[in-house]
C-alpha cells in the first residue's frame, strides 16, 4: 500500500498536528505576532526571545500542511540556530534584529500565502 501510495504522488505525512488544524495555525499566527513585536519593542536578549522561536518551529513542523521545505520554515529554523549558539545573556545586534524581523514578516507573509492556497 505504501508503494502505492507514492506511485501516486500522496504519500503519508509524519506529521502530528492529530486534527487540530485551526489550533496550530492559530499558535503560529500569534508566535509570529509575538515575536516581531518583541523585536520592534527592542527586545533582543537570547533568553527573552529563544522560547517563542522554539515553540513557533516546534508547531511549524507538527503542522501538516507546511510542505517540507517551505521558506518560511527554513527561516525561522535558521534564527533558531543562530540563538541556539547563544549565551542567555547575548542580544541580537540591530543588523540582526532588524534581519531577523524582515526574516519572519517575509515567513509570515510567506505562511499566509500557503493558507490561502490550501
Amino acid at each position: 500500500l505504501s508503494l502505492e501510495r507514492i506511485k501516486e504522488d500522496r504519500p503519508i505525512t509524519i506529521k502530528d498536528d492529530k486534527g487540530n488544524t485551526s489550533k496550530c495555525i492559530a499558535d503560529i499566527v500569534s508566535l509570529f505576532i509575538t515575536l516581531m513585536d518583541k523585536l520592534r519593542l527592542e527586545i533582543k536578549a537570547m533568553d527573552e526571545l529563544h522560547p517563542e522561536l522554539r515553540d513557533l518551529v516546534d508547531t511549524m513542523n507538527r503542522l501538516s500542511l507546511i510542505p517540507s521545505g517551505f521558506e518560511g520554515k527554513e527561516k525561522v529554523t535558521n534564527w533558531l540556530n543562530t540563538l541556539n549558539a547563544m549565551q542567555a545573556s547575548d542580544e541580537l545586534s540591530e543588523s540582526q534584529v532588524r534581519q531577523m524581523l524582515f526574516d519572519l514578516e517575509t515567513a509570515y507573509a510567506a505562511f499566509n500565502n500557503l493558507l490561502h492556497s490550501t
